[in-house]
C-alpha cells in the first residue's frame, strides 16, 4: 500500500478469520487463542451469524476464578465445562466494510476495544479489525515516508 493510497478496513483487516460455534466451551476459545497468539474471537450461532465476541481477558478471568476455587491442575477440565453462551460479550459494536478507516479507528477508540468484527452489506462477518491492523498500517506509513 503506498502512502498515496487512501486505506479502507478493507485494506487492513484480518479476512483469515479464527471463529468459534455458540456451542464450544471456554476451553475451546483458550486453545484457539493460544494456538492463533490472536485475543479475540468471533462466536457464531447455529445459522453462521455473528453472536458476539470472546476476548483473552474474559478467558484469564475465568480462568483465574476456577483456579482460586479449584487449583489449577484441572483447569483445562473446568474451562471445558463453561459454554461459550455463558461468557461471550453478545453486545458487539461491529463495523461496516465501508466504514471510512479514520471512523473505524475512532470507534476502536471510543469503545475501547482491542478488535471489531466487519460485516459486509448484508450482515455476514468477513472480517476483523484490530489495533494491530492500525499499528501494522503505522509501521507502513512510517517506513514509506523514511524512504
Amino acid at each position: 500500500m503506498t502512502s498515496r493510497k487512501q486505506a479502507s478496513i478493507a485494506d487492513i483487516m484480518s479476512r483469515n478469520l479464527v471463529t468459534l460455534r455458540l456451542e464450544q466451551t471456554l476451553h475451546d476459545g483458550n486453545e484457539l487463542m493460544r494456538e492463533h497468539h490472536i485475543r479475540h474471537l468471533p462466536v457464531l450461532d447455529e445459522l453462521g451469524r455473528l453472536a458476539g465476541m470472546l476476548n483473552q481477558k474474559v478467558v484469564l478471568k475465568e480462568a483465574l476464578r476456577i483456579t482460586d476455587h479449584f487449583g489449577a491442575k484441572r483447569l483445562g477440565h473446568h474451562l471445558g465445562r463453561i459454554p461459550l453462551s455463558d461468557v461471550i460479550s453478545r453486545d458487539v459494536q461491529t463495523l461496516s466494510i465501508t466504514t471510512p478507516l479514520a471512523e473505524a479507528g475512532q470507534q476502536l477508540l471510543a469503545n475501547r476495544q482491542g478488535a471489531m468484527p466487519v460485516l459486509d452489506g448484508e450482515g455476514h462477518l468477513v472480517g476483523i479489525l484490530s489495533s494491530v491492523d492500525f499499528v501494522r498500517l503505522a509501521v507502513n506509513l512510517l517506513e514509506d515516508v523514511s524512504d
